[in-house]
């Protein structure tokens, strides 16, 4: 169950930081609403996430995210 919940970002609305690569300390969830996002690590994996999809953010691992112009995503954070 996440203890915390961005709120619903679009490619215009979203933080800045989550376009460049960062890392987070625990595990998270990227979420997408609708449209679709990519998200890349630094293991070199890349996934486009389309709507209804969800990707699994390992804590300490370094990515980025790339949301399509009508995406509308969120990310969940576990402990």
């Amino acid at each position: 169950m996440p203890v915390r919940r961005t709120p619903s970002f679009m490619a215009a609305s979203m933080p800045p930081a989550l376009g460049r690569d960062h890392l987070t300390a625990v595990w998270a969830e990227l979420v997408v609403e609708k449209g679709s996002v990519l998200f890349a690590d630094e293991s070199a994996r890349s996934v486009t996430v389309q709507a209804g999809g969800t990707v699994a953010i390992p804590p300490r691992v370094r990515h980025h995210i790339e949301p399509a112009d009508d995406a509308v995503f969120h990310i969940q954070f576990y402990k």
